[in-house]
């Protein structure tokens, strides 16, 4: 199973260009970029390299260079960054929103409810701050 939790912000943005237009070429990911981020082409090639070495994206060879596709789905990434970050912040482990749980579709009653307590839990603190 491949590791989400050291995704960067531009591991996601190329993943989510590649979700979105299912293929693309380096250089099609590096315009599409470019308005928002500022990287380099050989960035984006060298981290299209790294992220198949991890088993999140694969490549076919092409006349004009290579194509990359994602080898994952949006929905198991995000949902296992999600419990990432609700981990960390409240110090409780979500093993049944875990990767592996949203393949096999085996979230648990009551799943809901508590990430629903742990998102309303967040929402007081953040007004405490204010």
């Amino acid at each position: 199973m491949a590791d989400y939790h050291e995704l960067t912000n531009l591991h996601l943005a190329i993943l989510g260009i590649l979700w979105q237009r299912r293929e693309a070429t380096v250089a099609e990911i590096h315009e599409a970029l470019e308005p928002r981020i500022q990287v380099s082409r050989k960035t984006v090639a060298t981290l299209l390299s790294r992220l198949e070495e991890r088993g999140l994206v694969r490549h076919r060879s092409e006349r004009h260079g290579n194509v990359f596709t994602t080898a994952v789905r949006r929905r198991t990434v995000l949902v296992a960054r999600l419990a990432a970050v609700l981990e960390a912040v409240f110090d409780s482990p979500l093993r049944p929103v875990a990767p592996h749980a949203v393949a096999s579709r085996e979230v648990q009653p009551g799943d809901v409810a508590r990430l629903r307590q742990l998102l309303r839990k967040a929402e007081r603190d953040l007004g405490k701050r204010a």
